[in-house]
């Protein structure tokens, strides 16, 4: 356990800077669950980040698609070429934010003529996500390398 002393030598490594950087990295380490965390809401659910539909496929796509997609079935996301395989995480300004490389991102997240999905808000994790990976993976990380750091 050690003295008082040593124990207070210990806790001066507990520094902001250093606790930042290497929660920064650990998310990093995680950034394919995450991602992968958002492809599942999105194809699987097929919700927004507040839980609303994305969107519907229309009966000119079902003819389009010969039938493979159903007019009125929610969108995927999986047939949108590179979009998904382009879902990247990123570090602005202190904060973590999710999209996609693929040019079609723009069109996806835009308001105009071309875009027929619902919802603009498909980048996040919802509040439920959110949740489970502090519980899971950021507090446990944070509490063993607290412990590390202080040797305990």
């Amino acid at each position: 356990m050690g003295t008082f002393q040593e124990q207070l030598a210990r806790s001066k490594k507990l520094q902001p800077n250093r606790l930042k950087n290497d929660l920064f990295k650990y998310i990093r380490s995680i950034e394919k669950d995450l991602l992968d965390l958002e492809k599942k809401r999105i194809s699987e659910d097929s919700k927004d980040i507040f839980g609303n539909p994305i969107g519907f496929y229309s009966e000119a796509t079902e003819i389009l698609s010969g039938g493979n997609k159903k007019a009125g079935d929610p969108f995927t996301g999986i047939d949108t070429g590179d979009w998904f395989k382009g879902f990247n995480m990123q570090e602005v300004a202190g904060v973590i934010r999710f999209s996609s490389t693929d040019s079609k991102n723009s069109i996806i997240l835009s308001n105009g003529p071309d875009n027929t999905w619902l919802s603009d808000e498909l980048f996040g994790l919802t509040d439920k996500e959110l949740k489970e990976v502090i519980t899971s993976r950021l507090l446990p990380f944070f509490i063993k390398n607290s412990k590390n750091i202080l040797q305990i």
